[in-house]
């Protein structure tokens, strides 16, 4: 079984390897070389080196709800992904304390959702596929559990919203590259696939130089 990260009619049109690693181009070169991994140590109270790690594995794993063997299978829509990456990242994360909760949370957000009318239910499978395991896994340089460790939506949710209210400003400068990052890489590799939010990421990524929309379908 590949690891996908978008289906379009039962086709793989983008793999999970490849949303990584594009994304990671922005994470790198638009925010980590610009010194951002000091100003997000001052925030989370760490050293750069941590903040830059952090920074770099909340995006890889930003996406790991994406996993769900039943998801890979279906191979079509992932819908509360995030909230699946949220619950696994918070689990591998433990080992940073409050910084993981802060991961956690900004990963939960990253497609911008927070009032939602519907919760998920718990899957009968919440097992991960090995596939995307192993990329993530050599990706990240991290453990994952094989299984998605369950927490009821509504628990989870007011445990969010302490951390929220505790940490927003932390919440949201880790959220913000991860929102550039993840739309950046998706219309990338989907072919120029534009949206509101895409064309302004894109008006500034070519105001700091990085001329990557002429060359796609849409050339927004």
């Amino acid at each position: 079984m590949n690891a996908c990260a978008y289906f379009a009619n039962g086709a793989c049109i983008e793999t999970m390897k490849d949303h990584i690693r594009k994304g990671l181009e922005i994470i790198d070169e638009l925010y980590l070389r610009r010194s951002y991994d000091r100003f997000l140590s001052r925030v989370l109270g760490v050293e750069p080196k941590v903040a830059g790690e952090v920074l770099r594995k909340a995006y890889i794993l930003h996406d790991v709800g994406k996993c769900l063997e039943e998801f890979q299978k279906r191979r079509a829509n992932f819908g509360f992904h995030e909230f699946y990456s949220a619950l696994v990242v918070r689990e591998v994360f433990r080992k940073y304390g409050d910084i993981g909760n802060v991961m956690s949370v900004a990963i939960l957000l990253h497609h911008h959702d927070w009032i939602r009318y519907k919760s998920p239910e718990r899957s009968e499978n919440l097992r991960l596929c090995s596939d995307c395991i192993a990329v993530l896994e050599e990706l990240s340089g991290e453990r994952l559990p094989r299984k998605t460790p369950w927490k009821n939506w509504n628990e989870f949710m007011q445990e969010a919203e302490e951390v929220m209210r505790r940490n927003l400003r932390s919440v949201y400068s880790l959220l913000l590259p991860l929102v550039v990052a993840d739309n950046y890489a998706a219309h990338v590799n989907r072919g120029g696939k534009g949206s509101t939010l895409v064309k302004e990421i894109f008006e500034v990524l070519k105001v700091r130089g990085w001329d990557v929309a002429g060359g796609l379908p849409s050339r927004l």
